[in-house]
């Protein structure tokens, strides 16, 4: 149990939410229902730290986590994602000159948005990150794409390199004081002035209760504001920090600068407002879990299936906090456009996991969506097939 914070070494106040029996990985590809119902769990904990306003998983145990197994994080396959990544990676390139450049990528996962990087104009990037080995590099990138399959050293950072990119890897990682100081001790020792961070916005989850994005691969929570303070107690000069795809991601730009690193207070006036935002939290998760809870009781009573659309870690939380082993619920399938998902389990409670063709046959009344940023997307995609009159509500 983490009893300080792992920000800035505050003492932890009592927690503000727990979630317990989580199965630990979210992207984890299982290969039969016993397999899945078999995984590993763990609990969330939820502590706001007092000083720097971090939220983070107090019970977190990295020890719970196997990366041994097949993963797959990949949400490249959703059009309007993709859409996301070029984007943002035009933007970065354009507005910091990265063009011909070198970029290190911290925590690249399957190499998708290195790959976006390249295909924007940067010159070359390394990828570091214990599972991303060179035979996942793509041929047609060879060269320019370098797989370093190690955990982030800073002595990885080579001169020349024009920034680091820190996308959806904070949030998993417990020392965030170390980690930062190396993340530092890279970019002075080979001069690289920029860093490119991206994380879940936490403001949201709490507004909207949005328990299903809590996952307990992710330790360490930010929003824009605590995100800003982060870095600043880091030694960089004013992050630039905004939100991102429908206000569900912080992004943050940052140039570093001369100051040695110092934790920074959250202002008064920020932490009340974090603090009222957690301590309503709870009273938030039960309405949703109610909610929820009421409409799959009535789908089932009429007998009507139900499909949940989306395979990942928001299904996968979803489902084991509202279904839960011993609730009758009418969901019988998960469906997601990921072909390395499909044919596979969901974690926890075992449900299969099928792609949008399989739904022709079944036919379900309801689609129940994990993602409002998709409606549009997944609507075309129903149609496509023939499932107009299905109906199609997201969870938010």
């Amino acid at each position: 149990m983490l009893t300080r914070c792992p920000a800035c070494d505050a003492a932890s106040p009592a927690p503000f939410f727990e979630l317990t029996g989580l199965p630990v990985h979210g992207t984890a590809v299982l290969p039969d229902p016993a397999a899945a119902r078999a995984v590993p769990v763990g609990d969330q904990v939820l502590v706001l730290c007092e000083y720097c306003g971090l939220v983070f998983n107090r019970s977190f145990d990295e020890r719970l986590l196997d990366y041994t197994g097949q993963h797959e994080e990949s949400q490249h396959h959703s059009p309007r994602f993709a859409a996301y990544a070029d984007e943002i990676t035009k933007d970065w390139v354009a507005r910091y000159d990265l063009t011909g450049r070198h970029l290190v990528e911290i925590g690249c996962g399957s190499g998708d948005f290195a790959a976006e990087l390249l295909s924007a104009g940067v010159g070359r990037v390394t990828g570091v990150d214990p599972h991303f080995t060179p035979d996942r590099v793509r041929p047609q990138l060879a060269g320019r794409l370098t797989a370093v399959p190690e955990f982030f050293a800073a002595d990885m950072v080579e001169p020349s390199t024009a920034a680091l990119v820190c996308r959806h890897t904070l949030e998993h990682i417990p020392a965030l004081a170390g980690f930062g100081a190396e993340i530092v001790a890279g970019m002075r020792g080979a001069r690289t002035p920029l860093l490119l961070a991206e994380v879940p916005d936490l403001g949201r989850i709490l507004t909207e209760g949005a328990f299903w994005d809590l996952q307990y691969e992710h330790c360490s929570y930010f929003t824009p504001t605590t995100m800003h303070g982060f870095l600043t107690g880091l030694g960089f000069d004013g992050p630039e920090v905004r939100t991102t795809y429908s206000d569900q991601y912080v992004v943050a730009e940052a140039r570093l600068g001369d100051r040695p690193i110092e934790p920074v207070a959250l202002p008064v006036a920020e932490l009340d407002r974090l603090r009222a935002g957690c301590r309503s939290f709870a009273d938030r998760v039960a309405e949703q879990i109610g909610r929820w809870r009421t409409w799959l009781d009535e789908r089932a009573a009429a007998g009507d299936p139900v499909v949940v659309w989306g395979g990942g870690a928001k299904g996968l939380t979803f489902l084991n906090v509202v279904g839960g082993p011993s609730r009758e619920a009418p969901v019988r399938a998960v469906v997601d456009i990921n072909p390395g998902l499909q044919g596979r389990h969901m974690g926890g409670l075992g449900l299969p996991i099928c792609g949008p063709d399989d739904l022709v046959g079944s036919r379900p009344r309801s689609v129940l969506l994990m993602n409002p940023v998709y409606l549009g997307e997944v609507r075309d995609m129903l149609d496509a097939r023939g499932l107009e009159s299905t109906e199609l509500l997201a969870v938010q």
